[in-house]
């Protein structure tokens, strides 16, 4: 087994020196770090981060812990924002599962001495989850006021959407929400009225349905809004994977997305360019409210406490299925 005395003895240099690369790399200028790591590398070497913790009584480590029963594209795009935050400042990340009804998870960070734990969820919740709070701890997607956070900002997500569908000439806007259960479809809703009267557009409620973000519903969602007769020129859909069964809709009727109707999601999910026609959506910052998580949490465990919330905006993706208005 590789051992840091190996790697000392290679470079001529201290083993202490190895063992501060690895575990305090602030301490060790870049130019000695980087021969270390390039040298680590090409031996073999891996760090022992369970036995470096408990000798040490400090840990590098991270855990993100998320509140699925699986790990999805939502949580692998976060996760890599959390991952490139954290290496940067030396830290590795571990992911696990720990859904609300099985927070095992929580504990075995606690046991593991690990530096902090991010808590992320695919819903917005107001829930704590995590109550014996004895290492830091951030939480994604979870609205609590007395705890350190980072959210996602849907009401400024679907203010682009509607402005972008009034630049294009758009009045006659219909709407499919998600779950009434969802707090992120009460604020995309709640948005989207409120543009509505903003602009003086008319608020057509045939042209309104409630899905449960997922295809099937959206398909029937958006059968019956064409069965009302006249169809709205654009459709405002609250997340991307809904708008697969809007398109079938659609196309089983002969209709072109981008063209007859436009449409809008919200996610930017990584299919949503291979749609087509290709999908303008809203991304949901994913990346971004990973590092934004991944600094939060090494602010924290470094006594750096400043900021409590940190909202993240996303942006517009203009691709293919909105067009301009031709009613």
């Amino acid at each position: 087994m590789i051992t840091i005395y190996d790697i000392a003895k290679e470079l001529h240099i201290s083993a202490s020196t190895v063992s501060r690369t690895f575990s305090n790399p602030g301490l060790v200028n870049e130019t000695t770090r980087k021969r270390v790591l390039e040298k680590a590398e090409e031996m073999g070497y891996q760090v022992n981060m369970v036995a470096s913790q408990l000798r040490n009584k400090t840990s590098n480590i991270i855990a993100l812990v998320s509140l699925q029963e699986d790990w999805s594209w939502f949580t692998d795009v976060l996760a890599n924002g959390v991952q490139d935050e954290a290496w940067k400042a030396g830290y590795e990340i571990v992911m696990l599962n720990g859904n609300s009804k099985h927070l095992e998870s929580l504990s075995i960070c606690e046991r593991m001495r690990f530096a902090g734990i991010i808590v992320a969820s695919t819903e917005l919740g107001t829930d704590r989850v995590y109550a014996n709070e004895v290492i830091p701890v951030v939480y994604v997607n979870r609205m609590l006021e007395d705890q350190f956070r980072i959210l996602p900002d849907d009401r400024y997500g679907v203010e682009l959407a509607m402005q972008y569908l009034k630049k294009m000439g758009h009045t006659d806007i219909g709407f499919i929400n998600g779950p009434e259960s969802s707090i992120h479809s009460g604020i995309r809703f709640r948005t989207y009225l409120e543009k509505m009267h903003e602009f003086g557009f008319p608020i057509q409620e045939k042209w309104i349905r409630r899905g449960d973000w997922k295809i099937a519903s959206a398909y029937s969602c958006m059968r019956s809004i064409l069965d009302e007769g006249q169809y709205p020129t654009a459709v405002l859909v609250a997340n991307d994977q809904m708008c697969v069964g809007v398109y079938k809709a659609m196309q089983e009727r002969g209709l072109c997305p981008g063209k007859d109707i436009s449409v809008i999601g919200y996610d930017n999910m990584e299919y949503s360019e291979w749609m087509f026609p290709t999908l303008t959506t809203v991304s949901m910052p994913l990346y971004e409210m990973g590092k934004a998580a991944g600094k939060m949490i090494l602010d924290r465990i470094r006594g750096r406490e400043e900021e409590k919330e940190v909202i993240v905006k996303g942006n517009l993706i203009i691709r293919n299925s909105v067009g301009p208005c031709q009613r």
